[in-house]
């Protein structure tokens, strides 16, 4: 069955910035009650903090949109799809081609062409990458049990410098040019674990925060998560006020939150609570991250059903574990 082509579009005006929130009303004046229209300028504002970080990686948000939407609804999807949902976030369709070229040439996901029609699928490598990640990024809670630390030996050659760079952009800490400090709940180095030694390992002298210290630069971070609470709480509580955004904004609005909180938690190094500062951010993040995931979910599940669609139509239901997401 080919994509249905009558059905409304994501045109990128709809969701353009106006003219501005409205200005702070006299002390003598009722507050005024935030309208759909601010919450449209509030989901606008996000569209432009996504292209305000130069270089814009296209396939990074597919990515997201892949975890996120397809990964639970049979793990496939027609690139008029995506073309139609990343156009309403200023993305032209050369780019999400080009994009997409780029994922299939990596092995991330596999083509399958239907006469003129391209669809999209994870392949083997996908699937096994896309399970530890995305139980990261929806998981409501930090671990129960205080993860176990490992040690990462670095072998010698010329990629050690590569293993040793993505191992820190993915939450891992250094000691040393060739020790790597992880957990059992790290985010596997996918592709550069060969030739590395795990040992695991225990604190048996001196105290957890001095670890921390020496092998976590855990700040720049903790600055990350706070941006992004101030970038979504204004839509959160725009819409636990009873504003209501289209349902195409608010798949908007939920791929940018999936794509800013992914792009945290698998760079956080999910230290036991006892070991990060008392007024550490990522809690909260957590929390927010939750909360408007949970408000986005009804008009979301209508943008998928009317929009979204596969070689054989109108994508699946999604798999049971999707309704626990942040649940656990």
């Amino acid at each position: 069955m080919s994509p249905r082509t009558t059905r409304p579009g994501l045109p990128a005006a709809s969701i353009s910035p106006g003219t501005g929130m409205p200005t702070t009303p006299p002390a003598e004046v009722e507050p005024a009650v935030v309208d759909d229209g601010d919450a449209r300028v509030l989901v606008a504002g996000l569209v432009d903090r996504l292209h305000a970080h130069t270089p814009l990686r296209v396939w990074s948000l597919i990515v997201t949109i892949f975890g996120d939407t397809v990964a639970p609804r049979g793990g496939e999807i027609w690139a008029g799809t995506l073309q139609e949902l990343l156009g309403a976030m200023r993305i032209d369709a050369a780019a999400v081609r080009a994009a997409l070229s780029r994922l299939a040439r990596d092995g991330w996901l596999d083509r399958i062409k239907v006469g003129r029609l391209s669809y999209y699928a994870l392949s083997a490598d996908g699937r096994a990458a896309f399970g530890p990640a995305l139980a990261r990024v929806y998981r409501r809670n930090r671990p129960g049990v205080s993860p176990r630390l490992h040690l990462f030996v670095l072998p010698e050659g010329e990629g050690r410098n590569g293993v040793r760079d993505q191992a820190l952009k993915s939450g891992y800490g250094s000691l040393g040019a060739s020790v790597l400090v992880g957990t059992s709940e790290s985010v596997p180095l996918f592709r550069s674990e060969g030739g590395l030694l795990r040992l695991d390992a225990e604190l048996a002298q001196g105290r957890p925060e001095e670890l921390v210290a020496r092998a976590f630069d855990l700040e720049p971070l903790a600055a990350r998560y706070r941006a992004f609470v101030s970038d979504f709480t204004p839509l959160a509580e725009a819409l636990e006020g009873g504003v209501s955004l289209a349902d195409h904004e608010a798949m908007v609005a939920r791929t940018l939150l999936i794509h800013a909180y992914r792009r945290l938690i698998l760079r956080d190094p999910v230290l036991p609570d006892e070991w990060l500062p008392d007024d550490w951010p990522g809690e909260a993040a957590r929390a927010l991250t939750a909360r408007l995931y949970a408000l986005l979910a009804p008009p979301c599940a209508g943008w998928i059903a009317r929009s979204a669609r596969c070689r054989d139509g109108e994508l699946p239901p999604p798999d049971p574990e999707d309704g626990f997401r942040f649940s656990n």
